[in-house]
């Protein structure tokens, strides 16, 4: 790498010197026919410098997580949950750390709600699953308890019962 560097330094030294004669030629003509000669091109310098790039990347990336600083994980779960656009990719958000309740009114939201949640940032994300002022106008409160689900059984007691109705079945097959 730093070959290439050499190399590509010392040909455009080598070409401005070739041009540096070239223009003296011509210029020594000029100033014989009374003419004004021609000014030396310069090579263009840059006006930034890596330390400039990496200072403004820094204050970028500064501004961006500054309001991830104070937020807790719900808010942090919410907003990814929000901000994904797709329902495919908000079906991988991890929501553990919400509890029921809270996880009933995020799925519950609209996508209009959602997109709103999600430029208002993690802290008001986080103020508005507890059921606080978040600065999002026209959202519903989330509920203090969770909806009861119906039913006579549990979901995984159903499961666990049809294994055991097959197992029983191949064993009547079976002798």
């Amino acid at each position: 790498m730093r070959y290439l560097n050499f190399v590509s330094k010392a040909a455009a030294a080598l070409l401005q010197a070739i041009l540096h004669v070239i223009l003296s030629v011509v210029g020594a003509f000029c100033r014989l026919l009374g003419i004004a000669p021609p000014a030396m091109p310069m090579l263009p310098q840059p006006s930034t410098t890596p330390e400039d790039v990496r200072d403004e990347y820094r204050e970028a990336i500064a501004a961006e997580t500054a309001d991830n600083r104070y937020a807790n994980d719900l808010g942090k779960a919410v907003h990814r949950y929000a901000s994904a656009g797709d329902p495919d990719i908000r079906s991988a958000v991890d929501l553990s750390a919400l509890s029921p309740a809270q996880m009933d009114w995020l799925l519950g939201l609209g996508d209009e709600d959602l997109k709103r949640l999600a430029t208002a940032g993690p802290k008001a994300c986080e103020l508005a699953v507890l059921g606080k002022r978040s600065g999002v106008v026209g959202l519903a409160a989330p509920a203090a308890t969770a909806p009861e689900i119906e039913g006579p059984h549990s979901v995984r007691n159903l499961l666990v019962d049809r294994i055991r109705a097959a197992q029983a079945a191949r064993t009547k097959l079976a002798s």
